[in-house]
C-alpha cells in the first residue's frame, strides 16, 4: 500500500509534469520507504515507485518492502532512460544518461522531510531516549569517569546506545575534555578526562537520528561556572521563543543579542533540523539567505555554545518538536546545574 509520503511526491511530479524521477540519496530513499535499508538501492518514481537493488539484497528487500515492486539493478543507462527528474546531488558522470530537459526534485523532498509525521516523531523520540541513557550513565558515574581516558568513555557511551537499539552513532561522537572543549568538533584521544567534559552524541533508530550535548564541570572554577550559566540561560531564552511562526533568523539573533560582549565566542548557528540526517533543514541561523518560518512538526536542536580559544568551551544542546504554541523537548537527560 502506497504511503502518504509517496502520494505527495507523485502529486508533485504530476503538477510539475515530471514523468520519471530517480532518487539516489540514501536518506531520501529511506524517507519514502519508511524503513531503514542500508544496502545499495535506487528508487525510481513513474506512475508508481520501484526499488532497484543488487542481486544479493533482492530477497531481503522483497521481505521488507512488500508494498512496492522490487527489481534487480542492471545498468545506470536503464535506470535513467526517460528520466526527467533528479536530485541536485546527482554525480556529473550520470548526466550523459538523462534527457536535457530535466527538473531538480531535491527542494521538494527537503520541504516534505522538514515536517515530520507521527511515525517519524515516534522514531526520533526513541532515538532520543537511547542517547539520553548514555548521557544519564555519565551523569550518574562522574567520579568513576574521571579515571577514564576519552577513548574509554566514548566506547562506553557507544556501547550503551548500541545495547539499547541504536544502529550506529548518528555522527562521530564528540567526547572531549580540557582545552579540546574549546573546539566545537574535536575528536576523542587517549587524554585523561579532566577539568571540563563536553559530550555531543546521537543515536540512530530505524534510520532516524537524535542529537544531544551536555557539558560537565569537573573542577571548581569561577570562570567556567560563569560561561556555563550564560550558555544555560541562553538556551532557556531560546526556548521561550520556540514555537510555530517564529523565524529561524530571529531566534538565532535573540540569543546573540543576549550574549552581548560574549557573542564573538558563539561561533556557530543556534541549531538545525534533525531527522534521517543529523543535520538537515531547517537551519536556525542569522546567515540564511532565505529565512525559514518554524512550523508545527519540525524537529530542531537548540545548542548555544561559547568557546574560549585554547582554554575551554561550553555547549548545551537539546532536541525539540515544534508545536503551535510552543515545543516538546524530546531529549530529556538531566542538565547539570552549577
Amino acid at each position: 500500500m502506497m504511503n502518504n509520503r509517496t502520494k505527495r511526491f507523485l502529486k508533485y511530479m504530476e503538477d510539475e509534469g515530471i514523468k520519471k524521477a530517480v532518487i539516489l540519496k540514501k536518506e531520501n530513499i529511506n524517507y519514502f520507504l519508511g524503513k531503514y535499508f542500508m544496502s545499495f538501492s535506487v528508487l525510481v518514481f513513474e506512475e508508481e515507485p520501484c526499488l532497484y537493488v543488487g542481486k544479493l539484497d533482492k530477497d531481503y528487500a522483497e521481505e521488507l518492502f512488500d508494498f512496492l515492486e522490487i527489481r534487480e539493478f542492471k545498468s545506470w543507462e536503464g535506470i535513467f532512460k526517460g528520466c526527467d527528474g533528479v536530485e541536485g546531488e546527482l554525480p556529473i558522470s550520470y548526466l550523459k544518461y538523462i534527457d536535457k530537459d530535466y527538473k531538480i526534485v531535491s527542494e521538494k523532498i527537503k520541504e516534505l522531510r522538514m515536517i515530520k509525521d507521527k511515525e517519524e516523531i515516534k522514531l526520533i523520540k526513541k532515538a532520543a531516549e537511547i542517547s539520553d541513557k548514555a548521557i544519564n550513565y555519565v551523569s550518574n558515574n562522574l567520579e568513576d569517569i574521571k579515571n577514564l581516558n576519552e577513548y574509554e568513555l566514548v566506547a562506553e557511551i557507544e556501547y550503551i546506545m548500541k545495547k539499547h537499539g541504536s544502529i550506529k552513532p548518528a555522527f562521530d561522537s564528540i567526547v572531549v575534555s580540557g582545552k579540546k572543549t574549546s573546539f566545537p568538533h574535536a575528536l576523542p584521544t587517549k587524554d585523561k578526562i579532566k577539568d571540563i567534559l563536553l559530550i555531543d552524541i546521537g543515536a540512530v533508530y530505524n534510520g532516524y537520528c537524535s542529537d544531544i550535548t551536555r557539558t560537565f564541570l569537573l573542577k571548581d572554577d569561577e570562570e567556567m561556572r560563569k560561561i556555563y550559566n550564560l550558555v544555560y540561560e541562553a538556551k532557556e531564552l531560546a526556548e521561550e521563543h520556540l514555537k510555530e511562526g517564529v523565524s529561524a533568523k530571529e531566534i538565532d539573533n535573540i540569543v546573540r543579542a543576549f550574549f552581548g560582549d560574549y557573542e564573538k565566542l558563539f561561533i556557530h548557528s543556534l541549531g538545525h533540523g534533525v531527522g534521517l540526517e543529523v543535520h538537515e533543514e531547517p537551519r536556525l541561523s542569522n546567515k540564511l539567505k532565505e529565512d525559514i518560518i518554524l512550523k508545527e512538526g519540525m524537529v530542531v536542536t537548540i545548542e548555544p555554545g561559547l568557546y574560549l580559544k585554547n582554554r575551554f568551551g561550553v555547549r548545551i544542546e537539546d532536541l525539540y518538536l515544534i508545536k503551535k504554541n510552543g515545543f516538546e523537548r524530546l531529549s530529556k537527560a538531566e542538565i547539570p546545574i552549577y
